[in-house]
């Protein structure tokens, strides 16, 4: 391990995992510089220092192998639907070209060919579980889910409650049989606590 300058920054030479690297220490300051290159000398020798591999694989082979590893048959179907959807997306690309701006990319498109929010939720927990692993594997330095929040709002794509008026409910009683005239006006009447209802 050596320390030298290069512009205005020291920089440092070291090998780790059988790999030769050269890496800036941030600092023109010498003496900042070499304890962070004795930090560095102890996270490889205690095994902790993140090295990122040196290629990271397809997007399309990463999720085919993740879902092949899910044991739970329910599970991987579900992930083989949205795996669909994300391969077609992402195709060829590698796991460290998934970033926040190509996901927010992906839900516009989705979006657009009206796709519920629902669904395309369900295709980001799926890509969220990969790149978590990818992450864990150090395939890439940084889970993009983890720099804010990337899933869709879904109540606003759902259908929201309509409240029967009057005239509805009389018209829904008028053709319901005794039992379903019964439920309905179990669901339609408002009542208070006390049973009396509410005015109209």
């Amino acid at each position: 391990m050596a320390l030298y300058r290069k512009g205005k920054n020291w920089y440092a030479a070291f090998s780790a995992d059988g790999r030769h690297f050269n890496r800036s220490t941030g600092t023109s300051n010498k003496r900042r510089a070499q304890k962070i290159l004795d930090s560095w000398r102890a996270a490889i020798i205690e095994g902790r220092f993140n090295l990122l591999k040196s290629q990271s694989p397809t997007f399309k082979d990463w999720s085919k192998q993740f879902v092949e590893s899910i044991p739970h048959p329910n599970t991987r179907r579900r992930y083989a639907c949205s795996k669909v959807a994300l391969d077609d997306f992402f195709k060829e690309a590698r796991l460290s070209h998934v970033t926040v701006s190509r996901i927010e990319q992906y839900k516009r498109e989705r979006l657009t060919a009206k796709v519920k929010s629902a669904t395309i939720n369900r295709d980001l927990a799926l890509l969220r579980q990969l790149m978590k692993r990818a992450e864990r594997e150090r395939y890439i330095a940084r889970n993009p889910f983890e720099m804010g929040n990337l899933f869709l709002e879904e109540r606003k794509g759902r259908r929201q409650p309509h409240i029967l008026t009057y005239e509805e409910e009389t018209k829904l009683l008028t053709v319901s049989g005794p039992l379903l005239k019964a439920l309905v006006i179990l669901l339609v009447e408002p009542v208070y606590a006390s049973g009396r209802k509410l005015c109209r």
